[in-house]
């Protein structure tokens, strides 16, 4: 492995990684999570932590400063983290993994816990990622260390398995913002899209959630819909549902890197990539989502659009 330190900050200023990695196969069998964890556990810290700041606060200050001064190397650490806990998911979408066949690699908890012991003095926000994260073996330890800390949580999840067991430790979290895929306004073209017929699960999982949180301002519940020709039509009877949530925020994101993909995911549907990528019905997309932009502003809801 190879790796130097190249800071990286998106748009909105929140600084992503410390590391460009270029690695090689790994050995004796270890699973790819696992084995990139143990290597960037040995390479990421290479700082004299006597020389760093004492709080969270100071750090952010001294690293946003040294981006805003684009400086070559650094002093601090990140403040922002996203881990990748496992790649197993529940689902077959259509524009990820349409024959579900999906890897099995997963971050061992032993993995994740020596990360965090590393990035806890320094961390304000960190997002589970996956596969399916609330498929990971070990979530409920994850979320009852995490709530043990002032950090603030972000989950990216398709809300199939928010149930009576996982509520409790997500709600005892310091801050969550729950990412919650639903890609339709109606059963069968969540079907379709996500490969499997648990819609009206799905629904059901938000409105209790949204039922259990609505009074906590620490916890934000943010429902995504990725756009394509099948569900364009649907975008606004999305956000009929979508209000009874009563959302922090409601995310719609055009699909993406699928204009060759000629694939189906069992429901009997074929998707054509160059037919559902919104570029290439870009004036009527467009259309669609000023018309949700809108909807959201007479109504209240925070959103975030994207145009093609």
């Amino acid at each position: 492995m190879q790796a130097k330190r190249n800071p990286l900050v998106n748009p909105k200023g929140l600084l992503r990684a410390t590391l460009v990695v270029r690695t090689t196969r790994p050995q004796n069998g270890d699973s790819t999570l696992s084995w990139l964890a143990g290597e960037v556990a040995r390479t990421t810290w290479c700082y004299n932590r006597s020389m760093l700041p004492s709080t969270i606060s100071e750090n952010k200050k001294g690293i946003l400063d040294e981006c805003s001064n684009k400086s070559i190397l650094v002093e601090h650490l990140p403040y922002y983290y996203h881990v990748h806990l496992n790649m197993p998911c529940n689902q077959k979408c259509i524009m990820c993994v349409p024959d579900g066949n999906h890897k099995r690699d997963l971050l061992s908890f032993e993995g994740f816990l020596s990360f965090f012991e590393q990035i806890r003095p320094y961390a304000e926000h960190i997002t589970l990622i996956g596969g399916e994260p609330l498929m990971y073996p070990w979530i409920q330890e994850v979320l009852e260390l995490l709530a043990d800390h002032p950090i603030a949580v972000t989950i990216n999840t398709n809300a199939t398995m928010l149930n009576e067991r996982i509520i409790p430790r997500l709600l005892a979290l310091h801050e969550l913002n729950l990412k919650c895929s639903i890609d339709a306004a109606d059963p069968a073209t969540y079907y379709r899209i996500r490969g499997t017929d648990v819609f009206g699960k799905v629904t059901e999982n938000l409105a209790r959630f949204a039922g259990l949180t609505r009074t906590m301002e620490n916890i934000r519940l943010i429902p995504v819909y990725v756009v394509m020709r099948e569900n364009l039509r649907e975008v606004l009877p999305f956000l009929d549902f979508a209000e009874t949530l009563t959302p922090h925020r409601v995310e719609f994101h055009p699909v993406r890197h699928v204009i060759n993909w000629h694939v189906t995911n069992g429901t009997g549907w074929i998707f054509a990539g160059k037919e559902q990528s919104c570029e290439f019905f870009s004036e009527e997309y467009n259309s669609v989502m000023r018309q949700a932009a809108e909807r959201c502003e007479r109504t209240g809801i925070s959103y975030e659009v994207q145009y093609v």
